[in-house]
């Protein structure tokens, strides 16, 4: 995600030059990669700005109107924005080497998709909390969004380290 947010100011950049230079296929390019980007966390008024005028550039090679084509560059910047604004909500729990399980264990219950983006930014916190082999099983879990079963073992877990204390 923090790569999607770097690389869009670029890639708008180039969607821009693209339009100035009246370069369809360019524009069709970058339009559609950004889409793709961002729906795939979730965007959807992007998309839905998006693929009416990717098909026109495609079918015809008609490039957006002047305002369609403001309205689309207003709206990846505000959804960059938005995703940014998200992401920053992390920077206060990101000490690596001591997750905060109680917490993460709430996530895991509600079901939130901060636990995997959180899982993620403390990865080395996580191997210390867990080793080795109960990390890349919970990793797996993780990944494979069955946070029931990572929540059941953190549990467990924890359990096992406040009986050892």
């Amino acid at each position: 995600m923090t790569q999607l947010i770097r690389s869009t100011s670029v890639e708008l950049q180039k969607l821009k030059q693209s339009y100035q230079n009246n370069d369809a296929k360019a524009i069709e390019y970058f339009m559609h990669k950004l889409r793709g980007s961002y729906a795939t966390l979730g965007a959807t008024t992007l998309p839905e700005l998006s693929r009416p005028m990717e098909q026109a550039l495609h079918q015809s090679g008609q490039l957006p109107g002047a305002e369609a084509f403001a309205e689309y560059l207003e709206c990846v910047e505000q959804t960059s924005a938005a995703l940014e604004l998200w992401l920053t909500q992390f920077e206060h729990h990101s000490d690596t080497t001591t997750p905060d399980v109680l917490q993460y264990i709430q996530y895991l219950e509600n079901s939130d998709m901060q636990a995997y983006s959180l899982f993620q930014q403390q990865r080395s916190g996580w191997i210390a909390y867990l080793g080795a082999e109960d990390f890349v099983l919970m990793e797996q879990e993780i990944m494979t969004l069955n946070f029931v079963a990572a929540t059941e073992r953190l549990k467990r877990i924890m359990q096992h380290k406040e009986a050892g204390q």
